[in-house]
């Protein structure tokens, strides 16, 4: 920062502030990472991001994915379970991708199974490679506490949840969109997928990448404004790479050492 020396070099020791944070293997000055994180917060159009802090589109794409890993890392890796006694939790699974050739009803692509638990924004989603029983009752046990009320559409592979002791409720949508006798319906997680494939929608996304995509989804939809996302990310940031002191460490040892003596 320009600061004057002294003969003597002042401080004493000076001490890389990347070591052993989320920026040690960046060359990007800090100040313009912290620009890029508020305005990844705020939403900002790429070309905006570009022009105010004079980097490339390739520097751009990658701390955008760095940050969406850490979204992943937090929310889809260490997420915790939602619902409970008194609680529901309506669970439905989609498809994300395209209509190969654009025509006809095949679509490729990956298969999500997600759950909304209602009045709150607590919510979970996976990615699977099949519907099976076996596949979404694992999701359900993994993510889902014991006593919530689950409510579903009537696909094959949600049978077996009344067996596994689950109260579950279900709605015929050839038939109705809110079951008429129990009141059971799956509007709220079906209203997510939408709004889900509305933000990814015209956006190039990479492949194998899908699950931090979904991630940041489920962040901006927990944390609603831009000074709330910037101070969720920071947390999220401290909680994924947390500072290593190595001074701290090698005073460990030193003690290790004389208890040995």
């Amino acid at each position: 920062l320009g600061l004057p020396r002294s003969r003597t070099e002042w401080p004493p020791h000076q001490k890389n502030i990347r070591e052993g944070s989320w920026f040690e293997r960046s060359h990007l000055p800090i100040p313009t990472i912290l620009k890029f994180l508020i305005y990844w917060c705020a939403e900002m159009k790429i070309k905006f991001i570009l022009e105010q802090l004079n980097i490339t589109s390739k520097t751009a794409t990658d701390w955008a994915s760095f940050c969406r890993e850490v979204h992943q890392e937090i929310l889809i890796w260490r997420s915790g379970k939602i619902g409970g006694p008194s609680n529901v939790v309506e669970i439905d699974e989609s498809k994300f991708g395209k209509r190969k050739y654009n025509r006809g009803k095949r679509v490729v692509g990956r298969w999500v199974f997600g759950g909304v638990e209602r009045g709150t924004n607590n919510c979970f989603f996976a990615v699977v490679e099949n519907r099976t029983s076996e596949v979404l009752l694992s999701v359900i046990e993994e993510h889902i506490l014991p006593g919530t009320t689950v409510m579903s559409d009537c696909w094959s592979s949600y049978q077996c949840l009344s067996d596994e002791g689950i109260v579950h409720l279900t709605v015929n949508h050839s038939m109705h969109l809110v079951d008429p006798d129990t009141g059971a319906h799956t509007q709220s997680i079906e209203g997510t997928w939408s709004a889900i494939k509305r933000g990814l929608n015209g956006t190039n996304h990479v492949k194998s990448q899908f699950d931090s995509y979904m991630a940041a989804y489920l962040w901006k939809l927990k944390n609603s404004t831009a000074d709330s996302r910037m101070e969720s990310l920071l947390n999220m940031i401290k909680e994924v790479y947390p500072p290593r002191n190595k001074d701290k460490r090698k005073l460990k040892k030193k003690k290790k050492k004389k208890g040995t003596k």
